[in-house]
């Protein structure tokens, strides 16, 4: 895949350097984007916090594995893999999978549009999103763009950060749980800009495990902190 051309405003990062996801190189600018104290969604709720007395939260976590399954062991994505052999196991749901990825994309604006006030918080791995490109899957990264880019979208929609692979924390080296985080933030600035990025302030810890061992959860919730 031929490298995109690189913008000539520095805030916008390329999404893909060498046919590989950007994932680091950045720092600086990433890390002063989440380290932002400006508020996110306080200025532009319809919610009346003050009237609410109880509540829950909605969060959709999206992932595909990345797999040696090309035609000469290339790194592709899992969903390629099951478009590519449909007749086995449930590879047949791979069109179903993928609409999954993009649906939000056209359930919140059909919702807004009804006068409806709904809230999703979206949680989809840096594997998935590089798979999605690799596939040239352009809509569904435009129905996510839609909704995380579009002021009028924006309070409905909360992204949370994760590792990049889906790395169970207990099993990541402890160097590499914050080089998780920011490969994550990196590639998401890339492809839906600092920006974007700012708004992310929540975490999903993949499979939702935490480290027994103080040590490594001392590093991790340092990396988070950080």
């Amino acid at each position: 895949m031929p490298a995109i051309a690189q913008s000539p405003n520095p805030s916008i990062l390329n999404e893909i350097n060498s046919g590989l996801p950007n994932i680091c190189g950045s720092e600086a600018e990433i890390s002063a984007a989440t380290n932002s104290n400006e508020p996110v969604f306080l200025l532009t709720t319809n919610l009346r916090l003050e009237n609410i007395q109880a509540g829950f939260a909605c969060a959709l976590h999206m992932h595909q594995p990345t797999i040696p399954a090309g035609a000469n062991g290339e790194l592709i994505c899992n969903l390629q893999n099951m478009f590519e052999n449909p007749n086995q196991g449930d590879n047949h749901n791979a069109g179903v999978f993928a609409w999954c990825y993009s649906r939000m994309g056209e359930f919140i604006p059909q919702l807004i549009a009804e006068g409806c006030n709904p809230r999703i918080m979206l949680d989809y791995s840096g594997n998935l999103l590089w798979g999605l490109r690799q596939m040239g899957r352009d809509d569904i990264f435009d129905n996510l763009k839609r909704i995380t880019c579009d002021p009028q979208y924006q309070p409905h929609v909360e992204w949370l950060g994760t590792m990049w692979s889906h790395a169970v924390i207990p099993s990541t080296p402890i160097p590499d749980i914050k080089l998780q985080i920011q490969a994550w933030q990196h590639h998401f600035a890339a492809i839906f800009g600092i920006d974007a990025l700012k708004r992310v302030k929540g975490f999903s810890p993949p499979e939702m495990h935490f480290p027994n061992h103080p040590d490594t959860l001392y590093e991790y919730i340092k990396a988070l902190k950080e």
